[in-house]
């Protein structure tokens, strides 16, 4: 299965750690918002992402 991240942009702070942890790429940080959105890179269910957001902002969804 593959996997992608929503980002629910009203809850991330833009604290940048979710893209800092995430071993493929899967979430950046836009540079003129400051909040987090998902590259067309697969997320590899590793979950570091899901425990390092403070806000609770990120879910791993099956991709489409």
């Amino acid at each position: 299965m593959a996997y992608t991240v929503n980002v629910n942009s009203e809850k991330c702070v833009g604290c940048s750690l979710c893209a800092r942890i995430c071993p493929t790429g899967t979430l950046k940080i836009d540079k003129v918002n400051k909040k987090a959105y998902t590259t067309d890179i697969m997320c590899d269910n590793a979950w570091g992402c899901i425990h390092a957001c403070p806000t609770n902002a990120l879910k791993i969804v099956e991709a489409k």
